[in-house]
């Protein structure tokens, strides 16, 4: 097991404002991880490829947590990184579309931890938005809520919602309690 306390996770259903607050954090100088599972839409879709959750559910899950770790083990020494989703978040998302768990996943979510306090963007119908790799209705994106709460709760890890601020606001929140 190898535990890496200055990864903070920003997790939550999809689109609940974990991206922009990640963003921001990257404006200000913090090492970040995209959503691995949102770049690998965009760019199968921009390459007509096949690693797509609708084509190929196994490649796709690989190579998702491929990049969460990829970018766990980019993060050295004791500088603070925050990501954007994280290796639990699979096992959510294999969950509510009623997948098995692969048990390269089971390994890695013991393998790979993160800072025990792990930050949750609350579902906000004002700001939900779907588009090209996101189509989840809204009630779709608050089960996933649900399920990504479960998995992080069951791991042993504690939730910190983030308010419904503007993003600087939510930044601030978040790095007053790291």
């Amino acid at each position: 097991m190898e535990k890496r306390d200055q990864i903070y996770v920003i997790t939550g259903g999809p689109g609940f404002g974990k991206s922009a607050v990640i963003s921001h954090l990257k404006k200000l100088g913090y090492k970040t991880g995209a959503e691995a599972a949102r770049e690998i839409i965009h760019e199968q879709q921009q390459t007509g490829g096949s690693v797509l959750p609708a084509k190929d559910i196994r490649s796709f899950q690989q190579e998702v947590l491929k990049r969460r770790i990829s970018f766990y083990q980019s993060v050295t020494g004791n500088e603070t990184a925050f990501c954007d989703r994280a290796i639990p978040d699979q096992i959510a998302f294999a969950r509510f579309n009623g997948f098995r768990i692969p048990d390269s996943l089971s390994q890695a979510v013991r393998d790979f931890w993160y800072n025990k306090k792990v930050f949750i963007t609350p579902p906000w119908k004002k700001i939900y938005r779907t588009d090209q790799v996101r189509t989840e209705s809204y009630e779709k994106a608050c089960e996933i809520h649900q399920h990504i709460v479960n998995v992080y709760t069951e791991l042993g890890y504690i939730l910190i919602e983030i308010p419904m601020y503007k993003v600087q606001e939510r930044v601030k929140f978040i790095l007053n309690l790291i």
